[in-house]
């Protein structure tokens, strides 16, 4: 398979700020989203996209997988019946020393507060069939951290949650999608098998599994749009952009 798309979204609601509108898609929308890929067939879960990449197994074309970051509530009071609805796979990337907290890596930036999910909950959507994973311990910035540091917020959100949840926890995200290569190598390290970051782009066989690409999904996406990330593998979308974009790969390939 050389070409498999990751999902990230953060919070399944209408914004209570303009501060947090990027990061909020209403569930009128998100609705709109995974009824497309049901009825596309390319949905599938994180685990599976990767064994089709290693070789290990199939996945249909241009296969992909929706993932969700941080374990707000609403992930849970929202996205999951539509996920269930549709029958569509999911990761969420977990923060261990926030269970049952609030977003305070956004508060003290102008952002409203928001809930995150408690062990019940995220058993909840461990048990309908959501893949859990790590977000760190903290939400730290994982550039601005020595090599202790990676250590606890990388390998010690793994061994937390595993201990909360009673289950392997595979897969980690870096937030604020930052990472420098001594942070890559901690999730490796730490015995995540892939960790991904916010870099736009499809994934192939050939893409380091400790620097998976995803799209940004924003509430503004309409359909079109939606589908234009899916086609183009960028966050960005608009009118112009696929001429920008085979006009880009052709520049490329004649060494421009």
């Amino acid at each position: 398979m050389n070409r498999a798309t990751i999902l990230m979204y953060h919070i399944i609601d209408t914004p209570q700020a303009a501060s947090e509108a990027k990061y909020c898609c209403p569930a009128s929308v998100f609705e709109v989203h995974m009824r497309y890929l049901a009825e596309s067939g390319r949905a599938v879960g994180l685990p599976q996209l990767l064994d089709a990449l290693d070789g290990h197994g199939e996945c249909p074309n241009d296969a992909i997988a929706v993932t969700f970051d941080d374990g707000f509530t609403v992930t849970h009071e929202q996205a999951l019946p539509i996920l269930l609805r549709h029958g569509i796979p999911a990761t969420m990337f977990l923060l261990s020393n926030r269970v049952a907290g609030h977003n305070d890596w956004m508060t003290g930036r102008g952002f409203p507060r928001r809930e995150l999910m408690s062990r019940e909950q995220m058993l909840e959507m461990g048990r309908a069939g959501v893949t859990l994973g790590s977000h760190t311990r903290n939400h730290a910035r994982l550039r601005e951290v020595d090599a202790a540091g990676l250590e606890n917020e990388i390998a010690g959100s793994k061994a937390e949650l595993e201990d909360l949840l009673g289950q392997e926890v595979a897969y980690f995200a870096y937030p604020f999608g930052q990472y420098t290569q001594a942070g890559r190598d901690m999730a490796e390290k730490a015995g995540y098998r892939a960790a991904c970051s916010t870099r736009s782009g499809f994934n192939n066989s050939e893409v380091d599994r400790y620097q998976l690409r995803r799209i940004e999904v924003f509430g503004t996406d309409t359909l079109w749009r939606f589908q234009q990330k899916l086609a183009y593998g960028r966050n960005e979308s608009g009118l112009l952009f696929p001429l920008q974009y085979y006009a880009g790969r052709l520049l490329s390939r004649i060494g421009f």
